[in-house]
């Protein structure tokens, strides 16, 4: 059979100028490449190895005969009821410029002007949809909670990826991961970019800083920097999913990236069943409430995992789901094909889009009784690890003893009235063990955190605020710092009472900074199977969000870590940071008979001492120090 004639534009012009690279090496063609790969990053000498591979030739070929390579057809049959990746492409690229670049005897192209790259798999959050591989902090979680295989911290050749953006008329750098940010030698790429570079950065909207790096300087000198950030519905609902972020932060960040003048933001919203019910609420926030100046949306029905396809659903939740997106869009009104004007009707055309697609795909297969069950079971092991309530829509069938909970049945579940759903138990006082509040909490009864070598992670063994409670003896405070890898930072705001002068406080933070860092900072190592890395402190005296308030009093005085006075020194400031990273005193006290280890001439015993390597080992530890409870307020539109 003769070959269909080569036609001069090709279906999607993605192969012939873009390359996607994942955390693990893995390169596709884009991030919506469904097929098999074209090779991973650490087995080639160049990266045009894997830009000219046989996957990439063979998918160059095919769109140019006007076929659809198996695993771009999800793609391409998206594009007709919502924007896609695909669309992305053809508004940002012209054939005509490709085409030069494209030898149609090899299939080869010699340059290429996108690239989509995952640095590393670091990341602070477990989104409950994500994989493994993808973050650091969700596999650490589910080796815990699941068994699964520890991945750890990786990541690409970067100098591999420098070598290749050198080489190549790069337009567009998708930054992508693992949260870009997070990764220390994030900002080792972006300053190999040349300024008439688009910047992308796909992030979860946790930081701004990369290793202690503001990373805003760094992207004022390009013409257009676009972040994507990543929100997956109002403050219960996207804390719910992604767990271990906060709303309040990723707020502060969007604001903070609104005000760059070169500057704009997507919100980004992954559709699984566990966010589903909040559809309508997040798209009224993203259009008209909290964050509206968003520049525009965008939303992706999710295929995999299976157990959090929105087909996954019972009869009575789906038609629960359908009544609420269907009032969802009787409000919102239809656009009748209209051109949009300004940027609210430029989203909310693509919310329509969104939603449509989503009544779509709702009953796009047969319900599966043992599919639910088993998104079921995974639900009710994940809120029991994490602590926290169930969705109030799947409440009832996480009660014990509900029927249809073990999916043996083919029962739907309980009925459900399609009113809204009464409030949860999140909203009653809990008791003291359960606390539950903005930011990590850890029961006082929490144990401590191993402290053999076969607990430590490193070189990055976290990335992310760390807030505990510790109890010892009488005594009780919250620790708190900010930990990037092996990088700490404690914010301490000092409030001097009256008659202080400033040049008193400018002295005295110059010596408390000098001796705190001076004991804590570049003396020890996170070391484990991925590497080792020292651990550094930094100490910022600050006016506001502070990790820890401090009252300064003329002195001689007594001290404690709330209270310093005017005659403490380095060393005695030094012993009182001590208590803010997490460590009890260690001398003898008539109160406390049995404290130890006691007399250890440490920094936590007279001060003058140094730090031990086991009082910061719990910088080095991977996981959470326990079980980590967020707040599940409703966010009010």
């Amino acid at each position: 059979m003769s070959q269909k004639p080569e036609t001069r534009t090709p279906l999607c012009i993605a192969p012939f100028v873009s390359l996607a690279i994942w955390a693990d090496g893995e390169s596709i063609i884009c991030c919506e490449d469904k097929g098999p790969q074209a090779g991973r990053l650490g087995l080639v000498d160049d990266v045009s190895g894997l830009v000219n591979s046989e996957k990439m030739r063979s998918a160059r070929r095919q769109f140019l005969r006007g076929e659809v390579p198996e695993g771009c057809r999800a793609c391409l049959d998206e594009a007709t009821r919502q924007p896609t990746v695909h669309n992305y492409y053809q508004e940002k690229f012209d054939w005509r410029d490709a085409e030069e670049a494209y030898d149609e005897t090899t299939g080869d192209v010699s340059r290429t002007q996108y690239l989509l790259i995952a640095l590393s798999n670091l990341c602070t959050y477990s989104c409950r949809m994500c994989f493994d591989k993808l973050s650091t902090r969700l596999n650490s979680d589910r080796h815990r909670m699941l068994g699964v295989e520890p991945v750890g911290y990786r990541r690409n050749d970067i100098d591999k990826v420098i070598s290749f953006i050198r080489a190549n008329p790069i337009r567009i750098v998708t930054f992508h991961g693992g949260n870009p940010i997070n990764e220390p030698r994030f900002l080792d790429v972006l300053n190999e970019l040349s300024n008439d570079v688009s910047v992308e950065i796909i992030s979860n909207g946790s930081t701004l800083t990369s290793g202690k790096v503001d990373i805003r300087p760094h992207l004022s000198r390009f013409q257009h920097v676009h972040f994507n950030i990543s929100l997956d519905g109002t403050r219960r609902t996207t804390e719910y999913v992604r767990m271990h972020s906060d709303f309040d932060d990723v707020f502060r960040h969007f604001t903070e990236i609104k005000a760059l003048p070169n500057t704009t933001v997507n919100l980004h919203n992954t559709i699984t069943n566990l966010n589903l019910f909040d559809l309508p609420a997040y798209y009224t926030m993203v259009l008209s409430g909290q964050f509206a100046e968003a520049d525009s949306i965008s939303s992706y029905i999710a295929t995999v995992p299976a157990v959090h396809r929105i087909s996954t659903l019972p009869p009575d939740l789906r038609q629960l789901a359908r009544e609420q997106i269907e009032g969802f869009l009787l409000g919102l009104g239809d656009a009748g094909g209209t051109t949009p004007s300004d940027t609210f009707d430029f989203k909310a055309n693509n919310a329509r889009a969104y939603a449509r697609n989503v009544l779509h795909r709702i009953d796009a297969v047969p319900y599966s009784p043992l599919l639910f069950a088993e998104f079921l079971d995974l639900t009710r092991r994940t809120d029991a690890f994490y602590g926290v309530d169930p969705l109030p829509e799947y409440s009832e069938y996480l009660a014990p003893g509900a029927p249809g909970a073990s999916g043996a049945s083919g029962s739907s579940g309980p009925s459900r009235a399609s009113s809204a759903p009464s409030p949860s138990s999140a909203s009653q006082p809990v008791a003291p063990d359960v606390v539950a509040a903005k930011g990590v909490v850890v029961s006082h009864h929490a144990p401590e955190p191993a402290e053999g070598p076969e607990a430590l992670a490193g070189p990055c063994p976290y990335v992310g605020q760390r807030r505990f409670r510790v109890s010892e003896c009488v005594f009780a405070w919250n620790a708190a710092y900010f930990q990037n890898c092996t990088a700490v930072t404690v914010r301490i705001q000092l409030n001097p009472d009256a008659g202080i002068t400033p040049a008193t406080m400018a002295a005295l933070r110059t010596t408390w900074e000098t001796g705190i860092e001076n004991k804590w900072s570049n003396h020890f190592v996170c070391a484990g199977p991925y590497g080792s890395s020292v651990i550094t402190v930094d100490v910022q005296w600050v006016t506001s969000s502070p990790h820890h308030v401090v009252r300064v009093r003329q002195g001689p005085a007594q001290t404690d870590m709330t209270t310093w006075d005017t005659s403490d020194s380095g060393h005695v400031a030094a012993h009182e940071f001590g208590h803010m990273l997490g460590n009890p005193d260690e001398y003898s006290d008539t109160r406390c008979p049995n404290r130890n280890p006691v007399n250890t001439g440490t920094v936590m015993d007279n001060n003058t001492g140094g730090a031990l390597q086991r009082h910061v080992n719990r910088i080095c530890v991977s996981a959470p120090l326990a079980a980590e409870v967020f707040s599940i307020g409703l966010d009010l539109i």
